[in-house]
């Protein structure tokens, strides 16, 4: 403790107070987002949007920019930035009201559809459940042990997923009137963040001290890499996937393809096993058909993983993430333990994140310490990394 009190008085007074300054204002700025805690969300999809819509703003500013010039209307370029950001949100409100008008009925129809016959399909797969009990009675004791063991745990784990979004949407619904007010100011913030988004960084570069701002500079590059391409690319996957396994499934002949389309589409935001997840529903609608049914679709969704995990995903997401699956499972595991679903969501970009933080770092206070530059170039190229002690 001493030490710690000698190593204080020797800085020099000056920068003793801009230490106890930048401490203060980032208490305050922790203290005020914990206090507002309960609609940050709401906000945090504003600035999701905006990181999401960014690179359209920038293409359509672009196109009324060289617009502009061309016809030599210089106060069109002056409104170039407003414009693309006006144009971008009719565009995607465009597409979600295609999407609630052509799908949603069709999709709401099949579920419809779906619920109502519960009852049949239940007795259907209850039927070849019975029969398959039978057989797996007649495993070892050991092996049945195993697997009793290995539910148990799935279901404790979805369980646990399940009541994290139960209390996660109660809690939003006790918070009302702070909803209504933060869905109504949250369009209007993403627009400021997308118009003023250089003056925004710019100003918050200024804030930082002299010494760190090459680092936060690099930092910043680093996660704007991994994070905005993993967020885009798995977006386009989604979309991807959804669509292909709607396709397979309407020329099986399984009922409900939209449906279980769609929501093949949705699981696949849970690496790895969302497309598992979303395969069971698929083949248990498929089995009130027939067993050969759904034979074909277990096959389907096999292939249709195979060709996303060897064809679309290296173009899609490309080294965004880049853990190995084994990785990948003990933290989507340790994700839905911490906090449920957002958890499970989260686990895949966060650990790229700190794993890419932790070589950056790791370069940066080297023996022989590597330029910020070159700490981010090292990073971002994903090479083989060694341990520099």
């Amino acid at each position: 403790m001493n030490g710690l009190f000698t190593f204080w008085q020797r800085i020099p007074l000056q920068r003793r107070k801009r230490i106890a300054l930048y401490i203060l204002a980032a208490g305050l700025v922790l203290l005020t987002l914990y206090a507002a805690r309960s609609v940050l969300g709401l906000y945090m999809l504003g600035m999701l949007l905006a990181y999401l819509l960014s690179p359209v703003v920038d293409g359509i500013q672009w196109a009324i920019e060289w617009f502009s010039d061309r016809i030599r209307f210089r106060f069109l370029r002056k409104l170039a930035r407003s414009l693309s950001i006006l144009f971008t949100y009719l565009i995607v409100l465009s597409l979600i009201a295609g999407f609630i008008a052509l799908v949603i009925p069709i999709i709401t129809k099949e579920a419809q559809q779906l619920w109502d016959a519960r009852d049949s399909i239940w007795e259907r797969v209850s039927g070849w459940a019975e029969a398959a009990l039978e057989q797996y009675e007649l495993l070892p004791d050991r092996v049945r042990d195993q697997i009793d063991d290995a539910l148990r745990n799935l279901s404790a784990m979805v369980t646990r997923a399940l009541q994290q979004a139960v209390q996660g949407t109660v809690t939003a619904i006790s918070y009302t009137a702070s909803l209504v007010l933060a869905i109504f100011i949250v369009p209007f913030w993403t627009y400021f963040l997308l118009r003023d988004y250089s003056q925004i960084r710019m100003s918050l570069h200024n804030t930082l001290p002299h010494g760190l701002r090459k680092d936060v500079h690099s930092v910043g590059t680093m996660l704007d890499r991994t994070i905005g391409s993993y967020l885009r690319g798995e977006i386009l996957l989604m979309l991807i996937v959804g669509i292909m396994q709607t396709l397979v499934l309407t020329i099986l002949g399984v009922d409900y393809a939209l449906l279980l389309g769609f929501l093949a589409g949705l699981l696949e935001v849970v690496p790895n096993i969302g497309p598992t997840i979303a395969a069971i529903p698929a083949v248990l609608v498929a089995l009130t058909r027939s067993p050969g049914l759904a034979l074909l679709t277990i096959i389907a969704a096999n292939l249709v993983q195979n060709v996303e995990n060897t064809l679309i995903v290296p173009r899609v997401l490309g080294e965004s993430v880049g853990l190995h699956p084994v990785v990948m499972m003990v933290m989507l595991v340790v994700g839905a333990e911490v906090a449920g679903l957002p958890g499970l969501v989260l686990a895949p970009i966060l650990t790229a994140v700190l794993r890419d933080v932790y070589r950056y770092l790791n370069y940066r206070f080297a023996d022989t310490p590597r330029e910020p530059e070159e700490a981010l170039d090292l990073t971002l190229s994903r090479g083989e990394f060694k341990l520099d002690l």
